[in-house]
């Protein structure tokens, strides 16, 4: 298969049989087109809810995954950035604002002194309490077209493509240290 068919088309974008369409990629753009804006509207809805208390949209994101992941002793600094896909300096920055604001509390893991576990206060809960209604109202609204059997497939596709995109994530890491590597 070639990558083009005339001379005035683009390249092909992908080569994977199974995200062509009659040796077309037109419909594998469309969808990453799409991902991109449901990525950029989730972005707003986030940092409206946030706004909603007084965070800002990753705040919001910190503080609630705390409040989830926390259990009866705490979460660490480690869990929370792999739970988020993001590093333990960004958590560590990031969860240092919400202790300044009074809605974190950070403490010494008493299991291992140089890590800190994190928990949300009493002040952090109840901004997600009050938040909770509309919240629920967005959410609703946000995954409305879904069943539960196409929830249960897009959690599965969600999980998948996240690998996927750590993966790529990391070749074009290389690929961009290899180019500029090749350029000096």
């Amino acid at each position: 298969m070639s990558e083009t068919t005339n001379p005035t088309e683009l390249p092909l974008t992908v080569s994977r049989v199974a995200l062509l369409e009659e040796g077309s990629d037109a419909r594998f753009r469309q969808l990453i087109h799409r991902l991109l804006a449901y990525a950029s509207t989730l972005e707003a809805i986030r940092a409206g809810l946030g706004g909603m208390i007084g965070l800002t949209g990753i705040q919001f994101t910190m503080l609630i995954s705390i409040a989830h992941q926390q259990r009866d002793t705490g979460v660490g600094v480690k869990e929370v950035a792999d739970h988020l896909n993001c590093s333990g300096a960004f958590v560590t920055i990031e969860t240092g604002k919400l202790c300044a604001l009074g809605l974190v509390e950070k403490r010494q893991n008493a299991g291992d002194k140089r890590r800190v576990l994190l928990t949300v206060t009493t002040r952090g809960r109840e901004l997600l309490s009050g938040l909770a209604p509309a919240q629920r109202q967005v959410n609703d609204t946000l995954f409305a077209s879904l069943d539960q059997a196409s929830f249960e497939h897009m959690c599965k596709y969600a999980e998948d493509l996240a690998t996927d995109a750590r993966n790529a994530q990391a070749l074009v890491e290389f690929l961009t240290e290899s180019k500029t590597a090749a350029l000096s």
